[in-house]
């Protein structure tokens, strides 16, 4: 995962899209709690992939809805989080 634009792919393709959405729509300033795109089960999926597929660990501490407004806001985050072994 290198930049934000990577994080909007992965987010992309853990959230479920309404019909006539469009998932490639999706930009860093995207209002994803605004737009209902997020619930608590999307977070941990997005939380879990960034683990399982990018070896980055969020600290609990950091998996709140703030972080989670818009990739950008989350990607301040995943930028400083602890990386382990790339799956």
């Amino acid at each position: 995962m290198n930049t934000v634009e990577d994080l909007c792919a992965l987010i992309a393709a853990h959230i479920t899209w309404g019909r006539g959405e469009d998932p490639q729509s999706l930009v860093p300033d995207s209002p994803l709690l605004e737009m209902g795109l997020l619930d608590s089960l999307a977070i941990m999926e997005i939380v879990a992939a960034l683990g399982a597929e990018h070896g980055i660990a969020l600290p609990e501490t950091q998996i709140v809805a703030a972080n989670f407004r818009t990739p950008a806001a989350l990607w301040a985050v995943v930028r400083t989080a602890p990386r382990g072994a790339e799956a």
